[in-house]
Parts: C-alpha cells; structure tokens; sequence
C-alpha cells in the first residue's frame, strides 16, 4: 500500500440515503441500504472518506485492509468486518484478493444512543464465517411497518450480539497471549509475523502491541528476536552448528542477518560469543 498523504479538505463524503417513513421516526431506527455478495477488486490506494449514517461490513471471501488517520494500517480476513460510525474517517478495501462482502447501513436515535453507551464501536469486529446480516437483509425486504419493525428488532440484537461476543475475545486475549508465547517458544523453525500473533490473539494490531508490550516489557519484534538469539546462543555453543545451520532453523535469511540480530542483542557477535563461552 502506498503512504497516505492526509489532507482533511480531501475527504470523500458518502451522503446517507432518502427514504425515511414514519415507522422509522417513531421507531427510532432505520435500515436505509443493505447488499449482499458485493464483489471489488483489491483495492491499493487510500481515499479518505466518512459516512453520514453507521455502517456494517462482513468480508465473507478474500483479505481486507482498514485504514484510519490516527490508527494507520490494519488488517483483516474474511470472517471479521469493519464497523463504522457517522463522520468518521477511514477507508477500507480488499487487500491483494478480490473483497466480497455484505453490508447494511443504517441511522437513527436508537443507533446514536447504542454508539454512546459503547456498544458501537468503529474499526475492525470479529464476525464469524456464518453470514449473519442476511436473514437481517430478508426482513427488511417486508416494507410493511410490521416488516420494519422485525428487521430494527433482529439487528439491534445481532449488535448487542457482536458487543458481547468481542468483548469475550479481547478479555480472552492474555489467555492466548500467553499461549502464543508457548508456540513461539516450542516452534523456533517456524516464523510469525506480527500481523499473524495478533490474528492468532484475536486482537487488531494496535491492540495486540500494546497488551504485548504490557505484559512483556517489549515489543512483538523485540521479544522474539531476544527469543531467537537466546535459542541461536544455546546452538553456538553446541557441535557442529555453524552460523548459517543456525540461520536456517530459526528462518532467517543467511548467516549475516542473524549475526547482526544476534550483536543487536547479546551486544556481541556469534562468534566472539562462542570463543568467549564454550567450554
């Protein structure tokens, strides 16, 4: 993806949408646009923009992208969706893959008062695999006041649904924190990405920084490279590990990479550590 150049006079507004009634003034609430099965291409350049009413993505194939001016780049997979609220800005798109999605939009008093009280919240929400805002999309094609009314009913609950659910995941994530630092201590051949431990940890990347740093005392990049090193030390001082078998079983590119990793870190070379050590 490129850098983005944010200028706030460049911002795109995406209007909201005519056709309000009265059941949805007294109601409180409205479902004003919803498609299903809407396929882009993937998408390489950042276009700030905002909504003038709250809406709801669920990538349902493919890989996505979800910027914002304060939280920069993340990303996400089919199964999670982006959640966002009037004036806010942000873009998303499908990365590297076609993006296929279902969406609904909608507004009202109802809505503002839910995004208050934090049960909306924008940015990237786990969803499921299972396509929950379909059978929402078939009540509101009922266009009686009777019809409307079940459709309010069914997506105020899936939010309150979504609200509590991830609100389990992210108080699960120190479990799975503390699981993922088993695997990247019991796996040293394989090698994470800091996107995929905060995927594996269910957390969007700001989060899992931050809640890594806390428990840790370090950051994702620093802990598993001292995880490395201390591994990589432990070799050096066993027969018949050069420097380049020890790169290739902990997955760096040759030799020379993991020598400056490991001088970065122990604060001495490979090899001024195994003469300084070994027995």
């Amino acid at each position: 993806m490129e850098d983005v150049k944010f200028n706030p006079r460049d911002i795109v507004v995406n209007r909201n949408f005519p056709g309000r009634r009265d059941i949805h003034v007294r109601s409180g609430f409205r479902i004003s646009q919803y498609q299903q099965g809407v396929v882009r291409p993937p998408l390489n350049r950042v276009t700030p923009r905002y909504f003038e009413y709250y809406s709801l993505c669920h990538l349902v194939e493919g890989e996505g992208w979800y910027w914002t001016p304060d939280g920069g780049m993340e990303y996400f997979s089919a199964g999670s969706g982006v959640f966002v609220s009037p004036r806010f800005v942000h873009h998303y798109g499908g990365y590297g893959t076609t993006f296929k999605e279902d969406f609904l939009s909608f507004d009202g008093p109802v809505a503002d008062y839910m995004y208050r009280a934090g049960v909306l919240t924008d940015g990237i929400i786990r969803i499921g695999v299972v396509r929950r805002l379909l059978p929402i999309m078939k009540l509101a094609l009922n266009l009686t006041d009777r019809g409307q009314l079940a459709a309010h009913s069914a997506l105020q609950n899936l939010l309150y649904d979504l609200y509590l659910d991830n609100s389990r995941e992210i108080s699960s994530g120190p479990d799975r924190l503390a699981r993922l630092l088993e695997k990247l201590s019991a796996d040293s051949e394989q090698w994470w990405t800091v996107t995929e431990m905060a995927a594996y940890c269910h957390l969007s990347e700001n989060q899992f920084r931050r809640r890594f740093r806390e428990k840790t005392g370090m950051s994702p990049k620093h802990y598993y490279d001292s995880l490395k090193m201390q591994i990589a030390a432990g070799k050096l001082l066993g027969q018949g590990y050069t420097l380049e078998r020890i790169a290739r079983e902990l997955g760096y590119r040759d030799g020379y990479h993991l020598s400056k990793v490991f001088k970065r870190i122990h604060g001495i070379s490979p090899d001024g550590y195994r003469e300084k050590y070994r027995m």
